[in-house]
């Protein structure tokens, strides 16, 4: 049996990266590396959170993810979860985001597992749920 799993990464197929950029910049503080390429694969970090980031019009015609699979909504029964430290900060800053460009949030909420969450859509329609750690 092959040891075990040390890491989760994904790839989000977007729109628009910069916007995407923005988004979790403002929302999570992730961040791209200084000399990124917008056409390209563009890994955001933050501690042990990447989420790489691809124009959805760059991937190849034989991509899993053909243009048909992507014309509906993205992201759909998935849900993106990030752990943090302080849920409520971090729900300030999404609040912020959201009233100036138009998004919804929903508000922080404890749950009846014994954390506290609340979820945003990124700009592709992506739900993200942030929440503390267990």
């Amino acid at each position: 049996m092959p040891s075990a799993p040390v890491g989760v990464r994904f790839e989000l197929f977007v729109d628009d990266v910069e916007a995407t950029i923005r988004f979790y910049r403002a929302n999570l503080g992730l961040r791209p590396p200084e000399n990124y390429d917008p056409d390209g694969y563009v890994p955001l970090s933050a501690g042990a959170v990447t989420i790489g980031v691809s124009r959805a019009t760059n991937l190849t015609p034989d991509h899993y993810f053909s243009p048909e699979r992507l014309a509906g909504p993205r992201g759909v029964g998935i849900e993106i979860v990030i752990e943090v430290d302080d849920v409520d900060r971090y729900h300030a800053l999404a609040a912020s985001w959201a009233a100036r460009h138009g998004g919804d949030v929903e508000p922080p909420t404890d749950q009846p597992w014994g954390l506290r969450d609340f979820r945003i859509a990124d700009p592709d329609g992506y739900y993200v749920r942030v929440t503390s750690r267990s």
